[in-house]
């Protein structure tokens, strides 16, 4: 059986993750191993609360159901959390590689962040003879960053000059403190320096953008530097010189070492990984070194590229589109599934969908309900699709996140799962494969995942927005004394049962019932038991109704009963019915005063075309004609 590997990545340094996975490709025990990469895009430049949801990603996987972890615990854009993944890891008792950062219990692949660097700050003085320069390092309490810095400080002094702490700038390895550095290194009183040492290729492109919207000539005016070596440094003008850390070589020392320790071989804690320059022209070196060649290279693949993401672009408005406009969570279901089986170019031959059961049965529930219980509770596969077939005989949990994943199958996976979130809240996560169209390099996996949960969190509160507008409605058709409805119910309600009677040419009944001597129980019981005495009456009514009619409290003591019946017989039973229970509201003798109503009802003549605000009066005559008759018989004067 093939041994399952957890990675953990970010997903702005897929870079360096592709580069491993070539590196880890290239091992004759390739085929060995499944992996499992788990990807967030928490970024520095991004609030708090969205990289919280997208770090929650590495919770996902209990790692005792591994048989090892390789964590990038220097990339992952949160030091604390690579660490914390690390020693859990240890604590799972499985074998874990730390990718930069050394911590107790794991294999540390220690990338030398010294000798590329030093090979940059010594290449700067003796060749270009820099005598001043700028540092744009990354977080100050990141190890890589300090190293990195001291490195430079170091050389400089080793050659009599000084890098100043007033030159030293944080930018926190993004792109918008970056461009503030540079703006403040561009207007220092003292002038430029004669290069700017950045911590990384991020920071160097965006400094060296920024630089040129502020009228400087590059690199004759300044000399700009990175660190890493990304297509983007590559391709960019000046090409940048930066630092190099090979991770292919790390890609393939990884696997050879879950090599040696699955074969019981004992393998040293730390191994150190060489850096080193990579010249470009951003040192105003150009010795021919094809970089026009490159660039040619990266032009030439501009328009198939503008292609791949212009179709990506269109499948994500589809996308947006068929869940937006979905009602309910099953029509979501039905659209994505669709959506998603024409899809197989883009998401690939194994793809999921996969949502907390909490979110989609229950669609008030809060975010954090949804976050808290889906972490205990089984998620569902609202999209599968195992072999390119869609399937509905798969089922997830934490133990088996990936729904379709058969541990003996004949070939192995790589697995990428990426987190679904509001925020900081997690609701799901979605799963791709290798090699797919949407995991090429050029595609803006980020964005896509972005406009995905978006379109998610608006038909979310499209379908609240729903739910709280039908019972505004129902409030607002609904007597808060009584719970029958009231006239505006009435207008919506009632009307279209009688249309639909005529259409149908069915009996309708109409019956109007108004309390006796109700004046009587106000003026000498009380208004509150002249309340009572109209709940009572509503309660008697709606306790008789069917499901097909409808009660109205048409007035202050008047109420309508709309409804089909099949015969006469059927009317008069509810007439009874209903002073059957006023009956047993006096017989309990709760109450000080003698419940009693008066009620006549009509049926419909459809050869009349009667409206029904005529049927209406003419039950409200017949049930007067009642009325008036116990009035005399009681002698009571209303």
């Amino acid at each position: 059986m093939r041994k399952k590997i957890a990675i953990f990545v970010n997903g702005y340094g897929f870079e360096a993750l592709n580069a491993t996975l070539k590196g880890i490709k290239q091992s004759d025990t390739f085929s060995d191993y499944d992996f499992f990469i788990f990807a967030s895009y928490a970024s520095y430049d991004t609030p708090e609360n969205y990289n919280k949801g997208e770090l929650n990603i590495y919770s996902l996987p209990k790692l005792k159901d591994y048989d090892g972890a390789l964590v990038f615990a220097n990339a992952l854009n949160s030091v604390e959390t690579g660490i914390s993944i690390v020693k859990q890891a240890v604590i799972a008792g499985i074998p874990v590689i730390s990718i930069g950062i050394d911590v107790e219990g794991c294999i540390c692949i220690d990338i030398d962040n010294i000798t590329g660097m030093k090979e940059i700050a010594e290449h700067l003085i003796e060749v270009h003879d820099v005598k001043r320069a700028a540092f744009i390092a990354g977080y100050a309490d990141h190890p890589e960053s300090i190293c990195r810095l001291n490195t430079v400080k170091q050389v400089f002094e080793e050659h009599g000059l000084k890098l100043d702490d007033h030159d030293i700038y944080y930018g926190n390895w993004g792109n918008v403190l970056t461009t503030e550095a540079t703006k403040k290194i561009a207007s220092d009183p003292s002038g430029m320096p004669d290069a700017i040492i950045c911590a990384n290729d991020i920071m160097a492109l965006a400094c060296s953008t920024e630089l040129t919207d502020l009228g400087f000539n590059l690199p004759e005016d300044v000399i700009v530097t990175g660190y890493d070596c990304t297509t983007g440094g590559q391709t960019f003008y000046p090409v940048l010189t930066t630092v190099t850390s090979d991770y292919e070589s790390i890609g393939y020392k990884c696997i050879k070492v879950f090599d040696s320790v699955f074969a019981g071989m004992e393998v040293p804690h730390k191994i150190l990984m060489k850096s080193k320059i990579v010249i470009g022209e951003s040192c105003r070196c150009h010795e021919g070194k094809g970089f026009d060649h490159s660039r040619r290279e990266y032009g030439r693949k501009t328009y198939s590229e503008y292609l791949d993401r212009n179709y990506l672009e269109t499948s994500e408005r589809t996308l947006t589109n068929l869940i937006t406009s979905a009602p309910d969570y099953d029509t979501l279901r039905k659209n994505l599934i669709d959506y998603y089986g024409s899809e197989h170019d883009l998401v690939g031959d194994d793809f999921y969908l996969v949502i907390h059961n909490l979110y989609l049965n229950n669609v008030m529930a809060s975010d954090e309900e949804v976050h808290e219980n889906g972490i205990t509770t089984s998620s569902c596969p609202i999209v599968a699709i195992k072999d390119g077939k869609i399937t509905e005989k798969v089922s997830s949990n934490r133990t088996r996140i990936v729904p379709g994943y058969d541990p003996d199958s004949e070939n192995n996976h790589i697995y990428y799962i990426f987190p679904l979130h509001t925020d900081r809240w997690n609701y799901g996560y979605l799963v791709t494969t290798d090699g797919t169209r949407i995991m090429r390099e050029h595609l803006d996996l980020n964005a896509y995942l972005e406009k995905l949960m978006l379109a998610l969190r608006i038909q979310r509160s499209n379908i609240k927005l729903h739910i709280y507008n039908d019972r505004l409605r129902e409030i607002s058709e609904i007597d808060t004394m009584t719970g029958l409805y009231n006239r505006f119910g009435y207008e919506n309600k009632a009307i279209p049962i009688y249309e639909d009677s005529i259409r149908g040419n069915t009996l309708l009944m109409v019956m109007f019932i108004d309390i006796n001597m109700m004046k009587q129980i106000n003026d000498v019981f009380g208004h509150m038991n002249g309340d009572a005495a109209i709940r009572l009456t509503a309660s008697a009514i709606k306790s008789n109704l069917r499901d097909d009619w409808i009660g109205v409290r048409f007035g202050g003591d008047e109420f309508l009963i709309i409804g089909s019946v099949k015969s006469p017989g059927e009317a008069d039973a509810l007439k009874d019915a209903i002073n059957g229970a006023i009956d047993r509201v006096n017989k309990d003798g709760v109450w000080p005063f003698r419940l009693s109503i008066s009620s006549g009802y009509i049926l419909s003549d459809h050869e009349t075309k009667k409206a029904l605000t005529d049927y209406i009066k003419d039950a409200d005559n017949l049930m007067y004609e009642t009325k008036k008759k116990l009035h005399e018989q009681s002698g009571y004067k209303r």
